[in-house]
């Protein structure tokens, strides 16, 4: 079984990447992101308080949180320091401590199209993997991030262009190899196709509807 550490080793020794992946950090003229980090986390089911309707009891369950934390600077035509910019994307990489039976490893990819992106703050994106696709994956009831999420990468785009890239192992877009994973998509959800949709009020940038 081959971990993502040895994978990257072996690709920078060969080269692999230099040609085919943008560098991370890559801007776009005039419009530049700065990726603070990612946090990965545990995140149980919101229990909310509602009225008219009946309540059930039930136990809540463990999502995976990303939490992208990231700023934005424009150009004074696009407003500067008071600007918002409409939209970009937010490609997302989650490699798990988990392999197919041909020896590759998961990875749970997908994307968010961020809107109306303020350059006066600090800003957030967030992302869910919920428990019934960790179950699935996983066959067991308590999935961790420490032991069961190996590593992350996150992606900006705008304009059809990657302004900004990160990863948690290294500094090369290990994504760019997809021969090596097995990409699952479909799985990450934002925050509106979740139950926290109703919480935490403004903390994150809005997403598009899908």
């Amino acid at each position: 079984m081959k971990s993502i550490s040895l994978i990257l080793a072996s690709l920078l020794l060969a080269n692999v990447l230099q040609a085919q992946a943008p560098a991370t950090g890559e801007k776009m003229p005039g419009v530049k992101i700065r990726i603070k980090g990612v946090d990965v986390q545990e995140q149980p089911t919101p229990m909310l308080t509602v009225s008219n309707i009946q309540m059930k009891r039930w136990t809540p369950k463990n999502w995976i949180e990303l939490d992208v934390e990231f700023d934005i600077k424009l150009p004074e035509i696009a407003g500067g320091r008071k600007g918002t910019y409409a939209g970009m994307q937010l490609t997302i990489y989650v490699a798990l401590n988990h392999m197919t039976k041909d020896n590759k490893r998961e990875v749970i990819t997908g994307t968010l199209d961020l809107v109306d992106i303020p350059a006066d703050e600090p800003c957030h994106a967030l992302a869910y993997i919920s428990p019934a696709t960790l179950k699935s994956i996983f066959q067991k009831d308590f999935v961790t991030a420490s032991a069961d999420i190996q590593g992350w990468g996150v992606e900006f785009v705008a304009e059809g262009k990657v302004i900004a890239a990160k990863s948690s192992l290294g500094n090369k877009p290990w994504w760019e190899v997809k021969e090596s994973f097995a990409m699952l998509q479909g799985m990450l959800l934002n925050k509106m196709q979740t139950p926290f949709a109703n919480v935490f009020g403004d903390y994150d940038v809005p997403v598009k509807a899908k």
